[in-house]
């Protein structure tokens, strides 16, 4: 146990500091994060794939190379009373600490400041620079940590069958939970049964297996347009609500009116 969390405790160290350098070169160089991130992916991958096939490879790994393998005694086990490993209730525990950290503490009103308006997080005199590197460095560390629960409680050693594009849901699912950690959970439950939906609709209905990434896909475009609507309905009745009224016409009193003998 002692050596399963060493290696998930090197494994957020180790995804902290690679995406640590997406939040440096963000904020000293000026580049997109976004795109950083996406172009270190291949770095990443082309790495895992060098110490696989290459100075970690366990030479009992004919067909597939893999590293040697951690051992069972040093495996992750299930929750007692459920089909599911340990790493279930540690992503709970990190959606909570997050929301925690970014609505309850003074680093996580900066760090909101610093997302929504860097100019305005200038202004009010906020480290932004620290910040984002910060930032940048524990959402890798919760990547790392995932990472490094998915070698110790599935696989038992490392592969190129790793990258498995987990990232890019994350993203999906980040994006519809609006950044809130604890609306989260039940968007990565909806994602999830949907990933997990496609051997049933190809056994069931006879679907192929790509109907999955068009489910996502049109989920996503709802949100979007969901999105959009709300966004247009939402500024034409501020419109209506602030738009000048008609002058009313001057009302004149009986005894200002002329008298008129017949």
């Amino acid at each position: 146990m002692a050596v399963a969390g060493m290696m998930l405790a090197v494994g957020a160290v180790a995804g902290g500091i690679w995406i640590g350098i997406a939040g440096f070169l963000r904020a000293y160089r000026g580049v997109n994060e976004t795109i950083a991130t996406l172009l270190m992916n291949y770095v990443a991958i082309a790495l895992l794939n060098h110490f696989v096939e290459g100075p970690l490879r366990d030479p009992a790994s004919l067909n597939k190379p893999s590293t040697t393998p951690i051992g069972d005694e040093n495996m992750i086990g299930n929750i007692p009373g459920l089909d599911a490993h340990w790493g279930l209730a540690w992503g709970l525990g990190a959606c909570l600490i997050g929301w925690f950290l970014m609505h309850r503490t003074l680093f996580g009103f900066a760090a909101r400041v610093v997302g929504g308006n860097v100019r305005t997080a200038l202004l009010n005199g906020l480290p932004v620079a620290r910040l984002i590197v910060l930032t940048t460095f524990l959402a890798g560390a919760c990547a790392g940590l995932a990472g490094s629960l998915e070698v110790a409680a599935i696989h038992g050693t490392a592969n190129a069958s790793l990258v498995t594009g987990y990232g890019y849901t994350g993203v999906l699912v980040a994006f519809i939970a609006r950044q809130n950690p604890l609306a989260v959970i039940p968007v990565a439950i909806v994602i999830g049964g949907i990933g997990a939906s496609g051997g049933l609709l190809q056994r069931a209905f006879g679907l192929p297996d790509a109907t999955v990434n068009v489910l996502q896909g049109l989920l996503f475009i709802s949100i979007l347009l969901s999105e959009t609507l709300h966004g247009r309905v939402r500024k034409a009745k501020q419109s209506k609500a602030v738009a000048p009224a008609a002058p009313a016409a001057p009302a004149t009193s009986t005894r200002e009116q002329p008298l008129v003998l017949t």
